[in-house]
């Protein structure tokens, strides 16, 4: 019997390049998506279109600019959050305009408001009205033993006017 050492070479780099390929995905971290709900909630209103723009810090991904000229409509941003042993937060930075002025608002998710947001009438809406952004979902309550949901709603940003132009 004679030793080829070409293929015991090959043999070695594909072991190799398996083991690491196996040791890699064992440590990464799990994925986990959600949604990011925003709606136009300007009723009562002569104009009541909104316009907004919101892009993921950490990640980098920009959303673009989106439009929402009625009430009642908006979008949903499918968002890809990181889990598992790390409980990574990505923080969205959204600027909105209106005939009120602007509002500058930073949306923070983790992997619990993927949890959160399992059945779709669950999950968090940032709702643009007249007296500003307003969030309305559902919050872990931590202070009694057993953590639960609790539905909360509270202003998180005001409009901020338009400079007034002089002619």
């Amino acid at each position: 019997m004679t030793f080829n050492i070409d293929k015991f070479i090959r043999s070695l780099a594909w072991f190799l390049v398996v083991n690491v390929t196996v040791v890699s995905y064992a440590m990464r971290s799990n994925f986990v998506t959600t949604e990011m709900k925003i709606r136009n909630g300007m009723e009562g209103i002569k104009r009541p279109e909104i316009v907004y723009h919101c892009k993921a810090i950490h990640s980098g991904l920009d959303y673009g600019w989106r439009r929402a000229k009625k009430p009642s409509l908006g979008h949903s941003f499918n968002i890809l959050l990181e889990g598992g042993q790390k409980l990574e937060e990505e923080i969205h930075r959204c600027h909105f305009r209106s005939v009120f002025g602007t509002a500058d608002v930073d949306i923070s998710m983790t992997a619990i408001d993927a949890e959160i947001c399992n059945y779709k009438d669950e999950c968090a809406v940032h709702e643009v009205t007249p007296e500003g952004i307003m969030f309305n979902g559902k919050e872990w309550d931590f202070e009694e033993r057993y953590p639960r949901l609790i539905p909360r709603k509270f202003l998180e940003a005001k409009w901020k006017p338009w400079p007034r132009r002089s002619s």
